[in-house]
């Protein structure tokens, strides 16, 4: 499936509706979020949720939030676009409970898609909770993210909450990593070495 096509296909029909749309935005970390709001920040009214309990410790989950924030100051000055931010709450413990038995299973798989889910279920419980009717996440823009398993997953969701539409983004294509990676040299953005749980890839790796 060609996702990039899905988007446009839904972008047109988004636009008969709402000039210019609210969405909900799932961002993980700065690093990620950089192609994203800047290929996003003209076409939707952005609300970021960073909704990140899986990361640790929770010095971290401090420093990729700095990160967002210091990314959102750069596209506002740049573009002249109002970027909103929600910090949802840390907790840690409950997606430690839930990863801890597939604390073995290889990067990208089985743990990973658990910790995507629980975001996932997050996001569009928090669109219910406060009226949005577009959700999305910038995660597809990692090569480790399946951007498949992110689609049907945020399908999945929608039949839970049929008000709310999932809005099919794959941010690899275009080169949008390579891009995002150039830009945030130029930015400083920090850019971590490890996915987020402590029984990431490269955890350790100092």
């Amino acid at each position: 499936m060609n996702y990039s096509e899905v988007f446009l296909k839904e972008y047109q029909e988004i636009k008969k509706v709402d000039r210019k749309p609210k969405i909900l935005l799932h961002v993980c970390c700065g690093a990620c979020s950089i192609y994203p709001l800047i290929f996003l920040t003209y076409l939707f009214d952005i609300t970021i949720l960073f909704s990140n309990s899986n990361i640790y410790p929770k010095e971290e989950f401090d420093h990729r939030l700095s990160a967002v924030k210091e990314h959102i100051e750069f596209v506002e000055k740049t573009f002249n676009e109002k970027i909103n931010l929600i910090v949802d709450s840390y907790e840690y413990d409950d997606f430690r409970n839930s990863l801890l038995p597939l604390s073995q299973e290889k990067e990208g798989g089985a743990r990973c898609k658990v910790c995507i889910s629980k975001r996932m279920n997050r996001l569009f419980r928090y669109a219910h909770d406060f009226g949005f009717k577009y959700v999305g996440t910038i995660m597809s823009v990692s090569r480790n993210k399946d951007v498949n398993y992110l689609s049907k997953a945020g399908e999945r969701l929608e039949k839970e909450y049929p008000n709310i539409k999932f809005v099919h983004f794959d941010f690899k294509k275009n080169n949008g990593q390579d891009l995002g990676v150039e830009i945030g040299k130029l930015e400083k953005i920090y850019r971590q070495n490890y996915c987020g749980c402590e029984f990431s890839e490269n955890f350790n790796v100092k």
